[in-house]
């Protein structure tokens, strides 16, 4: 074959493999979808894809099939997605902390957050709380750092883990308010949240989903919320900005959607145009509020923007502390 024709041939080659994609891309989706889950079956993250899933599986016109790989703090559930097929049939539902705190605090993942994955959306954002025993005598954020002066090495704070958002935020915190803060960490918000009742802590920081029926029944008080206003569920609860640490305003909860690196761009928009419309839905909006969470649906650049901007932001958290290392 001459040279010329063989390039030739090789174009059409080309050429037909993309007409080919997008001719795919357009149909899609024609198969069920895997929906990858790094946490395990029946937690709160659990429970939203699961709607999530279901409302998006309708509107698409095919099943969303959850699956639960918990483990190894989300590298599970994420190391299948980055090595799936990159064809739109397998995506990941998980907490921002998999994506913006696990590679400032694990020597080594066998993924790269920033290139094995791209954004798709986000599905809902959740305040993260300093809350007190409902017996505390400080009903304000400027009432509990004038304690925690007054007694230096008194006052410790509870978390859901060592390296999780609750801890992080608790370092930074403290450090924005010159005060001093021990830190407690604990196998998730609910054993933080018991002895933060029994008066064995002074404080915890966890996600409104969590202690959202603890608020309601007076038994913790939520001196702040993180965010950037107030969580339509805690209209009386001031901001972190009100209350005179804007640092805290950006460090919040949420949950996003990503694909491997490689998806192919038309079934990225379509999931993110669909799902983002699913997410205004009367019906799902009111059941993630009662998980603690505000549907959003963020796509796009402002996702990916959201996105760095958080690493970014824990990273340099994880940096003032001196690192923190998970094995």
């Amino acid at each position: 074959m001459k040279r010329s024709t063989f390039i030739a041939a090789g174009a059409l080659g080309a050429a037909g493999l993309l007409a080919s994609g997008a001719a795919q891309a357009a149909g899609y989706p024609d198969r069920p979808i895997r929906m990858v889950v790094p946490y395990a079956a029946g937690g709160g993250v659990d429970a939203i894809a699961r709607q999530v899933g279901r409302k998006l599986g309708d509107a698409l016109g095919q099943q969303v099939v959850i699956d639960n790989k918990p483990g190894a703090g989300a590298i599970i559930g994420l190391d299948a997605v980055a090595k799936a097929t990159p064809d739109g049939y397998t995506i990941l539902f998980t907490a921002g902390s998999s994506m913006n705190i696990n590679p400032h605090v694990y020597k080594k993942l066998p993924y790269d957050p920033a290139k094995d994955f791209q954004p798709v959306a986000q599905a809902g954002n959740t305040p993260l709380l300093l809350l007190v025993n409902a017996t505390n005598p400080s009903k304000t954020v400027a009432e509990f750092n004038a304690a925690a002066k007054a007694k230096p090495g008194s006052a410790s704070f509870g978390s859901y883990g060592n390296a999780t958002t609750g801890h992080l935020m608790g370092v930074a915190y403290a450090k924005d308010a010159k005060i001093e803060l021990l830190h407690v960490p604990f196998k998730g918000a609910a054993p933080a949240l018991t002895d933060l009742m029994a008066g064995q802590i002074t404080a915890v920081i966890a996600d409104l989903g969590s202690s959202a029926g603890l608020i309601k029944g007076g038994k913790v008080r939520a001196l702040a919320q993180t965010g950037a206003k107030r969580n339509p569920a805690l209209p009386d609860v001031p901001t972190f900005t009100e209350a005179g640490f804007p640092g805290m305003a950006g460090m919040t909860g949420w949950l996003g959607i990503f694909a491997p690196a490689k998806a192919p761009k038309e079934a990225v928009d379509k999931l993110a145009t669909t799902l983002a419309q699913v997410l205004q839905q009367a019906d799902l909006k009111a059941s993630m509020a009662e998980l603690g969470y505000e549907a959003t649906g963020l796509a796009g650049a402002k996702f990916d923007a959201l996105v760095r901007a958080d690493t970014d932001r824990w990273g340099k958290v994880v940096k003032d502390m001196g690192g923190i290392t998970l094995d």
